[in-house]
Order: structure tokens, then C-alpha cells, then sequence
């Protein structure tokens, strides 16, 4: 069969009545071979992109029930996938339109979505940076509420120290003037609220 005239089927290499498991299993098989990032520290083949490109689309096609109906609706009225492809719309209904292929699809694209400057990072140095930022940030934390704790113990230390300062002094007016002169202190103070 010529290139040109490849559907979906043909280009995972499934039968057009296999289960969603043959095409899932057939999309993995094919990235693992054509996928841009397989081939990183190797010049990359051009070809192998576009028929990623390919191998992709076919894959978001047959995966999904309905797209996958409607595009055998189409296969029967004679529309091949290298003519017209199936698109899903952000309003659920379904458009066509003709295959496109980005011309600056490779495996080692520019500037990170287009931000001047800004490179592709690689999953392994965006774990390691979010790894030292929660030790860096578990430690800020300890370390605040141990100031925390050290603070309301100085707080809870010189709040005893005026109270026991307090005690003492009632202490020793109680030695000084005795139970009859306490007693009658406390009246006055009694009385003096009261009349107030």
C-alpha cells in the first residue's frame, strides 16, 4: 500500500476491528521506536518525527470510541487519513480539517513555548529542584517553630518570674504584719469596691 493512502489502521499496523488494548499496545510499541525523545544525543531523523506526528494522531483518533466511529464512517465513504483527519473541538463536537505537519516539530525544539531565553528542562533537574526546595523548606520550617517554641517559653518564663515576684511580696507582708492586719487590708479593699 502506498504511503500516501495509509489510514490510522495501517499506520499503527492494527486490524480495523481490533480492541482499544491492540491499539493502545500498538501506539507504545511504535513510540518507543519513532518518539522524538528516544533518539536525544543522536541526530535526530526528520522522518521518524513526522511519522511520530503520525502515529500519534492515529493513536488520539481509534482511542476514543466516538472518534474512532466517526472516523470509520468516514473510511467508508472513501476519505483517507492523509486527506482529512478528525479533530477534536473544545465544544465536544467533532471538526475536519487537512493533516497538518509542523514544519518546526523535531526532537529538539527552540525556546520552551516560544519565552525568549527560557530552554526545556528535563524531568530529572525539575524533581532534584523541587527536592532541595522541600528540604530547604522542611528545614525553614523546623527552624521557625522552634523559634516559635523558644519564644513562648522566654514569654511563659518571665510571666512566672512577675507572678512569683508577686507572690513573694505578699509573702512577706503577711510575715510582716501578721493574719489581724492582712485580714483587715482585705476588708478595706472589699469595702472601698463596694462603696465605688
Amino acid at each position: 500500500m502506498d504511503k500516501d493512502s495509509q489510514n490510522y489502521y495501517d499506520v499503527l499496523n492494527v486490524r480495523r476491528d481490533c480492541s482499544g488494548k491492540e491499539i493502545r499496545s500498538a501506539f507504545l510499541e511504535l513510540s518507543k521506536k519513532y518518539h522524538p525523545d528516544v533518539s536525544v544525543g543522536v541526530k535526530s531523523n526528520p522522518k521518524d518525527a513526522e511519522k511520530f506526528v503520525k502515529i500519534y494522531e492515529a493513536y488520539q483518533t481509534l482511542s476514543k470510541p466516538k472518534m474512532r466511529k466517526e472516523y470509520d464512517n468516514l473510511l467508508l465513504q472513501g476519505i483517507r487519513s492523509n486527506e482529512r483527519r478528525i479533530v477534536e473541538d473544545p465544544s465536544n463536537t467533532t471538526v475536519h480539517g487537512s493533516w497538518e505537519i509542523r514544519p518546526d516539530f523535531g526532537a529538539h525544539p527552540g525556546p520552551y513555548y516560544g519565552v525568549k531565553g527560557w530552554s526545556r528542562i528535563s524531568n530529572s533537574k525539575i524533581a532534584l529542584a523541587l527536592f532541595i526546595i522541600g528540604i530547604i523548606g522542611g528545614l525553614s520550617g523546623i527552624a521557625s517553630v522552634k523559634r516559635s517554641h523558644n519564644y513562648q517559653k522566654t514569654r511563659t518564663d518571665e510571666v512566672s518570674a512577675k507572678a512569683n515576684e508577686h507572690h513573694e511580696k505578699i509573702r512577706s507582708d503577711a510575715r510582716k504584719y501578721g493574719k489581724e492586719e492582712q485580714v483587715q487590708r482585705v476588708a478595706k479593699r472589699i469595702f472601698k469596691r463596694m462603696d465605688s
